[in-house]
């Protein structure tokens, strides 16, 4: 039966059908010429040796220690590959779940990317500000619940490196709906080394039904990653601001493999399912997977590369200051920055929606705002600043303050 079928036959209320036509149209990026239109099916072989990885993690996960990288051979040797970029590579679906790969060479050591990613001082969203709002691990199976430093962990072929545990994520506004979601992931990190050259396998794997999702608000240009978060359910688009859509299920399986060149680089290529959508009906589809994952990386690969990101310990030492500030400065710097962002959405004629203007009057959004959220929002700025980017908050004194 097709999804049409399913919608006349379970669906007797006409508003009804048409969110599901509305939503199968925001799920799809807008029919441009993009050359990513030509889709292409992964092998059959690649497709086994993905699931023989994604065994490794979730709630009845496989032992990682038992994981054997000469059971990824044709997978590692497609990441590796040259690829025509005029093609969508899609896996197969999981549990109804579309999929799409994505991948880009970064001109960074492996090590250099953990401790940029992977360190626990410097924050996600800071190599993550278009796509991430708060993601944290709220449990690592390690001693201190702490991540280990990846970085200086030997590595041997038969003896990965493993990290287990839990992580806590809210994405930030979708760029077709306006919808973000909040939910949990079994996460499984495998550090090891493949024919001399190391290699990262990061993966994840939804815990569940994320919560409903809310209304976030894009203002001005996706690329400036100034984002409004209201705790409204429904999508913020004219006429489907009712609308309660989930998060269903998403995993992930992201490789970081490091080249032999002098000096080195590292492609990253990560493949994706997601499956979210209304009653239970997915409306994602591989381009907007794609489209996501491109949102990321193409973000990420700026930062990583940046000079000003070249001394990790630098970083790491600015945002152990920001977590040090006391809650009166946090709240104050953070008010500085909304106060730069109503500006901005007055400019960009948002004021003039009643739910915006809700958000700044008597301070509701500022007292909305968690520590954690108030830091995420410091680490954007900061890497705002980085990039040479428009931004309402100066850290630099805050930095040496804390010194």
């Amino acid at each position: 039966m097709t999804v049409i079928e399913r919608l006349k036959s379970n669906w007797k209320d006409k508003r009804n059908l048409c969110l599901a036509f509305a939503l199968l149209t925001l799920a799809s990026p807008p029919c441009l010429a993009d050359p990513t239109d030509r889709e292409t099916s992964l092998p059959a072989a690649l497709n086994g040796e993905l699931d023989y990885l994604l065994g490794f993690v979730g709630k009845n996960r496989l032992d990682p220690h038992r994981f054997d990288a000469a059971r990824i051979g044709r997978l590692l040797d497609f990441v590796a590959s040259p690829k025509d970029e005029a093609r969508l590579y899609r896996a197969g679906e999981r549990n109804g779940a579309a999929s799409a790969y994505y991948e880009s060479d970064l001109r960074r050591s492996l090590d250099h990317l953990l401790r940029l990613t992977y360190s626990n001082d410097i924050p996600s969203v800071f190599s993550a500000p278009s796509t991430v709002r708060t993601e944290r691990w709220t449990t690592v199976d390690a001693p201190g619940q702490r991540l280990p430093e990846l970085w200086a962990q030997p590595t041997a072929p038969d003896k990965p490196v493993v990290v287990t545990g839990m992580e806590h994520l809210v994405n930030s506004p979708d760029s077709h709906s306006g919808a973000y979601y909040e939910y949990d992931l079994y996460r499984t990190l495998l550090l090891t080394r493949v024919g001399g050259r190391k290699l990262l396998i990061s993966l994840s794997s939804q815990t569940g039904e994320s919560r409903v999702g809310r209304k976030g608000i894009i203002v001005g240009p996706d690329d400036n990653w100034d984002y409004l978060y209201t705790d409204q359910t429904g999508l913020n688009r004219t006429g489907l601001g009712w609308a309660s859509t989930y998060m269903y299920g998403s995993q992930s399986v992201a490789f970081y493999l490091e080249t032999e060149t002098s000096p080195p680089k590292t492609r990253f290529g990560a493949f994706k399912w997601i499956r979210a959508g209304w009653a239970g009906i997915n409306v994602v589809n591989s381009q907007h997977i794609f489209s996501g994952l491109r949102r990321f990386g193409d973000v990420f690969k700026r930062i990583a590369e940046h000079p000003r990101t070249d001394d990790t310990a630098i970083l790491a030492r600015n945002f152990r200051a920001v977590a040090r500030l006391p809650q009166s400065r946090l709240k104050r710097l953070t008010q500085d920055y909304l106060a730069g962002l109503r500006k901005r959405c007055e400019e960009e004629g948002l004021l003039a929606d009643g739910e915006v203007q809700a958000l700044f009057r008597d301070g509701h959004y500022l007292d909305s705002l968690s520590r954690e959220d108030m830091e995420s929002i410091l680490a954007i700025e900061y890497a705002k600043q980085i990039l040479g980017k428009p931004h309402y908050v100066e850290l630099a004194d805050e930095f040496v303050q804390m010194e």
